[in-house]
């Protein structure tokens, strides 16, 4: 709500690393990027009164998560064993920010790559 990125990174980390390993029936299910996505997608519904938008389309593509505030905007793009800086490749090759290039709010777009491995965020880059 206040743009405070490194904060939300730190919560974000414990609460991966707090998740048990066993707690999901299927451990393959650390294994795909969607696992990260959906949990996410539900954390940022749940926490806030504000619009968050899944795979949210644009002519060239779909983001993961933008969350719309009302001073911020969020686009995040996730990658699984992948670099936050191929995230946020993704997100200006892609266009996700172009609709909002006449928008007042504050943009913010996070590149976030997830750890098969560790379960959790590995890296986490915002421009």
């Amino acid at each position: 709500m206040q743009g405070r990125l490194d904060d939300m990174h730190d919560a974000l980390s414990c609460f991966f690393a707090s998740i048990p390993y066993n707690a999901n029936y299927q451990e393959r299910a650390w294994s795909y990027e969607s696992h990260y996505h959906y949990t996410l997608y539900l954390i940022f519904r749940l926490l806030s009164c504000y619009t968050t938008l899944t795979e949210k389309e644009n002519s060239r593509g779909r983001a993961d998560i933008i969350v719309e505030t009302d001073d911020y905007v969020y686009i995040f793009e996730f990658k699984l064993d992948g670099t936050a800086a191929e995230a946020l490749k993704q997100v200006d090759d892609k266009g996700y920010a172009e609709p909002y290039a006449a928008d007042s709010r504050k943009l913010f777009k996070i590149g976030v790559g997830f750890s098969s491995e560790k379960k959790n965020i590995a890296e986490w880059e915002v421009v």
